[in-house]
């Protein structure tokens, strides 16, 4: 209940922040949970969207700034049990689509199409393009409204002569999944949710994502067109992109993650910030962590804390700690490690390593035995992965 009171307490001076902007005005004829209910409901009713999609990343406490954009469209007519929904997703870079059987993408710079002729749910769940989209709030929104721990308000507002609702909620220690489900997050920390809705058409049109611990917040746009000028029929599929990209990676040598009881296999890596390369066999005798990570990643960030602990509390007996990075360069790492501080040794140039462990998403632990055995692979869970190296130290 304590909790509970804190969160309403925060989302009354989150509301005051947004409501002292000119234009804004505490909404006196409708509750929060009705608007949301409104936008539920029209999401739900949605057959077809079509939409130009804008997210812009600033992560402060990284030095980090990025935009992307592009137009999306998405069918929710299918009977697709994966995901239930067809996709289109297209900008200079690239285009991505989903036919119900086939996900692929096609990068337009290099002319090289990655093709999954049978996809799982998991495979969608880290696409940027469905950060805090209509896909992520037409199944979040039903768990928002359910959900009695999450504190909700609204306000009036106008862009211009339009009139919004800006509804806002906290999450506390979870975050919506791009897919709309609930994910937890290790780090003690509330997150923050401002949707802009259309009172005209009851849809969102702006997302603003901010968290308790600093000033780092993520901005999602929507300019919504026309769903009629739907793309063609021929454009849904693979083979009519053969003659302009190649595949690049068939499913057959789609790699799966390392899992229990497998031998690790041995690399040699060379450690940020050292002149030394690191290979895992000199780790033999040792319970050994392997925390695969990108920049470009608030869960990779999030857990850093509670890696440290991890580290400082086990590292005199017999355990290693050691952080891989499959992309970056060296200056990026190098600004990561001055802002979130890891205090476990960062490794590089693991791209080859990440692929042989059949690392696709981050982040991601593997957890070995004194005997290079692995004992867990997966998501970072500090209680479980503590009781396990306890087990076997």
């Amino acid at each position: 209940m304590k909790s509970l009171i804190s969160m309403t307490l925060a989302m009354s001076f989150f509301l005051v922040l947004y409501t002292k902007t000119p234009g804004f005005a505490q909404s006196g004829t409708v509750s929060a949970e009705d608007v949301l209910r409104k936008t539920s409901q029209k999401l739900s009713s949605q057959k077809t969207l079509r939409y130009r999609y804008r997210r812009e990343l600033n992560y402060f406490s990284e030095g980090i700034h990025h935009e992307m954009s592009g137009n999306c469209y998405l069918d929710f007519s299918s009977s697709d049990p994966v995901l239930g929904v067809l996709y289109q997703f297209s900008n200079p870079d690239l285009f991505a689509i989903f036919n119900g059987t086939e996900q692929f993408q096609c990068n337009r710079k290099s002319r090289m199409m990655q093709l999954n002729v049978k996809p799982n749910r998991p495979d969608f769940e880290s696409l940027s393009f469905f950060y805090n989209s209509p896909v992520t709030f037409r199944t979040a929104l039903p768990l928002i409204l359910s959900d009695a721990s999450v504190p909700k308000a609204v306000a009036d507002t106008l862009v211009g002569t339009t009139p919004f609702y800006a509804v806002v909620f906290a999450l506390k220690q979870k975050v919506m999944g791009y897919l709309g489900t609930y994910r937890p997050i290790t780090q003690e920390r509330t997150i923050r949710y401002r949707l802009l809705i259309n009172k005209a058409t009851d849809l969102p049109v702006e997302v603003i994502e901010s968290n308790s611990s600093n000033q780092d917040f993520t901005k999602v746009s929507f300019q919504y067109l026309d769903a009629k000028d739907s793309p063609a029929d021929s454009s849904w599929y693979y083979s009519s992109y053969l003659n302009e990209y190649t595949i690049a990676k068939p499913e057959a040598e789609k790699s799966q993650l390392i899992s229990y009881g497998q031998i690790a296999p041995d690399w040699t890596l060379p450690v940020f910030d050292a002149t030394e390369t690191a290979t895992l066999n000199q780790c033999r005798g040792k319970v050994v962590l392997l925390d695969f990570w990108i920049r470009n990643c608030g869960f990779c960030v999030a857990s850093v804390p509670e890696l440290n602990a991890l580290y400082t509390q086990y590292k005199n007996k017999n355990f290693e700690l050691l952080g891989l990075n499959p992309h970056d360069s060296k200056e990026v790492i190098a600004v990561f490690k001055q802002k979130i501080q890891p205090n476990y040794p960062l490794l590089y140039d693991a791209r080859n390593v990440a692929k042989r462990y059949g690392i696709g998403v981050f982040p991601v632990v593997v957890l070995l035995d004194k005997t290079g055995k692995v004992l867990y692979s997966g998501e970072f869970r500090r209680g479980n992965l503590a009781k396990l190296i306890e087990e076997n130290l």
